[in-house]
């Protein structure tokens, strides 16, 4: 994974994206929150998703963990999930 688009990019915008490897780790030291189906996440430069992608998949584990028997509280707890996690990206090309 290319870390920066171009020179020019990181000294416009300041935009370096970061590894996988590192967001797994960060994300690791609030494990809890993550897992939380309710918790918030707000990833205020959220480029390609790196940080936004993994917090759902989390988040989606926590449903089929806690609601994998019914249908309906799977698909409504997966739709809550989801709908507890914001990303705001300001160059439309990474959106």
């Amino acid at each position: 994974m290319n870390l920066v688009k171009s020179k020019q990019r990181v000294a416009d915008h300041g935009e370096v994206f970061t590894p996988p490897w590192l967001v797994q780790a960060m994300l690791d030291l609030v494990k809890d929150e993550t897992e939380r189906i309710d918790a918030r996440f707000l990833e205020p430069a959220c480029g390609s998703g790196n940080f936004l992608v993994p917090i759902l998949q989390r988040k989606l584990a926590a449903v089929e963990q806690k609601y994998g028997k019914s249908e309906f509280d799977r698909q409504h707890f997966a739709l809550y999930g989801l709908m507890c996690a914001y990303g705001i990206e300001l160059l439309p090309d990474n959106a």
